[in-house]
């Protein structure tokens, strides 16, 4: 997954979320996060092999 690919999946995950249900959001933005630094080990585990 690129970069550009992660913000247009983090939007369309801010636009289905009720953002007045604060469970709901936070589980949310912890997907979020985790799907970010997934990208990042696997950009550096690239450049590492090549």
């Amino acid at each position: 997954m690129t970069m550009n690919d992660f913000t247009d999946w983090v939007q369309d995950r801010m636009d289905s979320c009720n953002v007045h249900d604060e469970i709901e959001t936070s589980k949310m933005m912890v997907e979020i996060m985790k799907k970010f630094f997934s990208i990042g080990q696997e950009e550096s585990e690239n450049t590492e092999t090549n």
